[in-house]
């Protein structure tokens, strides 16, 4: 006959075998896991690290850029706002003042006409000193008007002779294209 309490306790003893193997593979397999996700971790942390620096040192370059293209660019409109200044007080200068009762638009520009040698040595003196801060525009008006200046300011004048009419007309231009300068010149400063 069999005897049940034999066959529990050899049932028991090999159900405990199996659990132990099973506990011993369990924390085998636990223990491989936990080691092969550490080291999978420490593999892609180092990727990630390497990764987070580089793109740490890019964004330092680009700010490091930044910042120095933002300094020059205040330089760059300090200067600009220099050169405007100095125009205004050429243009303060060179352009015709009501001087007399009466006085007309053809009076203004024998006046400067009278004036074209100054006129020419002004303006070479500004482009001399800002020429780096205007804009072609502006450089060009003014060139313009000091070539016009320096054709025309060869003519024999005297306390009752009257400028000749290549004078005057070069006056004219020299005027215009300094009006020209100035409208650029205010509308370079609002942009």
């Amino acid at each position: 006959m069999i005897d049940w309490n034999e066959t529990v306790a050899v049932g028991l003893k090999a159900v405990g075998a199996l659990g132990g193997v099973a506990v011993v593979a369990g924390a085998v397999a636990h223990f491989v896991s936990d080691h092969a996700s550490k080291s999978w971790l420490q593999a892609n942390k180092g990727k990630l690290d390497e990764a987070l620096e580089t793109h740490k040192a890019a964004l330092s370059r680009e700010t490091e850029t930044h910042k120095l293209t933002l300094k020059r660019q205040e330089l760059l409109f300090a200067r600009e706002l220099e050169a405007a200044d100095s125009f205004m007080a050429v243009w303060r200068k060179l352009w015709p003042q009501y001087s007399r009762p009466e006085m007309e638009w053809h009076d203004a520009r024998e006046d400067v006409a009278l004036r074209l040698g100054t006129v020419e040595a002004m303006l070479e003196d500004y482009l001399e000193r800002h020429s780096v801060a205007i804009s072609a525009t502006v450089r060009e008006s003014i060139e313009r008007a000091r070539s016009e200046a320096a054709s025309e300011k060869f003519f024999e004048d005297g306390p009752d002779r009257d400028p000749p009419k290549a004078a005057i007309d070069a006056a004219e231009h020299v005027l215009g294209a300094m009006r020209a300068a100035r409208d650029t010149i205010l509308n370079d400063l609002r942009r």
